[in-house]
């Protein structure tokens, strides 16, 4: 990718403990492609490697990985956009927490729910 048109935003994973975010951003240039997004990470894969330093990260592993609201956010390169994917259960004020981790400000940002990120109060299948 030429470093000359790559906006300074980060993409990667979250869930949103409490009042907290957990997660990892990347620079551009250090996400993977998959299909014509570039995006970071895997929650199972972050959270079995966690290893917790802080209040907030004690509490996300005291459950599975997908017990918390979820998500991530990715990049179209071909479009100059990105896409945050949350949680139904998340109001306005989280996102906007959210999109702060990610540095958000540089490109357009659409914000989509997906049942795959469902966290254990929206799922009415979840069994831990």
């Amino acid at each position: 990718m030429n470093e000359d048109l790559t906006p300074d935003i980060k993409v990667g994973i979250y869930w949103f403990v409490d009042k907290d975010i957990v997660g990892k951003a990347v620079a551009l240039k250090d996400a993977e492609p998959y299909g014509d997004a570039l995006q970071y990470g895997g929650h199972y894969e972050f959270w079995e490697r966690l290893h917790a330093g802080n209040k907030p990260e004690s509490k996300f592993k005291s459950h599975a990985y997908d017990y918390y609201p979820r998500g991530r956010l990715v990049y179209f390169p071909k479009r100059q956009m990105a896409r945050l994917y949350v949680d139904r259960c998340l109001d306005d004020d989280i996102v906007n927490t959210i999109l702060d981790f990610f540095e958000h400000d540089k490109v357009e940002i659409e914000i989509v729910n997906d049942e795959h990120y469902s966290c254990a109060s929206c799922n009415r299948h979840y069994m831990e």
